[in-house]
């Protein structure tokens, strides 16, 4: 574990976190003070009180699938975080004594909650980890190297060209791929995307206007598929609002039998088309 010579008092800390909101991630800096209990005590908050970012706290939920992955810990495995956020997945993999965790994310206020937390965390290792401001479209120049694992949560609905991005990080990836992104349903056209457009602004969207939605957990799986995975699981399904709008986690390998230690729904199902 890494520290700055002289780490600041609680006090300190605390305006410190409050000086980089809105945070996305809660996520434990010492022993008594996580980013999230600084706002809330039951560490969640909505939207509308967090200047339009919702607070999560999926530690627990997250380190669940990487043990049920990889039982025996994560040594000498490399992760990577698209569209990373304050970077928590990257933090929690090196929990597990992951090799090396690189994330990115196109916003730098999120980069600069990231590299906040490396800097003060006090209660498990922060070496071994990485951050840039860095677009998914630009990945192949910083030749990041290859991956175990890739997370790809949050960012596809926020691409102009959703496939190209998949791609770019599903060929780095040698073993595991989580996808999980919001979806717009449509039943007569399972495997197709729906476009929307959303603000180049805001902290929680993308930056190029254009994006698309999957319109179900089919045409999920035919990209992973076409991509060279051999197996799937769903491992979230939420409804958002009403049954057209759904958030959906897919994880897929490139090895058959992999997800076995994984709880899940296997996909396709009888009712999918195969």
């Amino acid at each position: 574990m890494t520290s700055s010579p002289s780490q600041p008092d609680h006090q300190s800390l605390i305006e410190k976190i409050e000086a980089l909101r809105p945070w996305h991630h809660d996520i434990q800096i010492t022993s008594d003070l996580g980013t999230g209990q600084v706002f809330s005590p039951t560490r969640a908050l909505l939207p509308k009180d967090n200047a339009g970012v919702s607070l999560i706290s999926p530690r627990d939920r997250f380190l669940q699938t990487i043990d049920g992955l990889y039982p025996d810990t994560m040594h000498g495995k490399r992760f990577l975080d698209c569209a990373c956020n304050a970077g928590g997945y990257c933090f929690w993999t090196r929990e597990r004594d992951a090799e090396l965790s690189v994330g990115f994310d196109v916003r730098e206020h999120w980069i600069n909650q990231a590299r906040f937390v490396q800097q003060h965390r006090q209660v498990a290792p922060v070496d071994r980890v990485e951050f840039h401001v860095l677009d998914l479209y630009d990945l192949p120049k910083k030749d990041v190297g290859r991956f175990d694992m890739t997370y790809f949560s949050g960012i596809f609905y926020h691409l102009p060209d959703p496939i190209t991005g998949l791609k770019l990080a599903a060929d780095i990836t040698d073993d595991i791929f989580v996808l999980n992104t919001a979806v717009k349903i449509d039943e007569n056209n399972p495997t197709g995307l729906t476009m929307s457009h959303e603000s180049r602004t805001l902290v929680m969207s993308g930056v190029h206007e254009l994006a698309w939605f999957p319109n179900g957990p089919e045409c999920m799986y035919e990209l992973l598929r076409w991509l060279g995975f051999v197996e799937f699981k769903i491992t979230l399904n939420i409804s958002k609002r009403d049954m057209l709008r759904q958030r959906i986690e897919m994880i897929a390998s490139r090895e058959k039998g992999r997800l076995a230690g994984i709880k899940g729904e296997p996909f396709p199902t009888a009712r999918a088309r195969t």
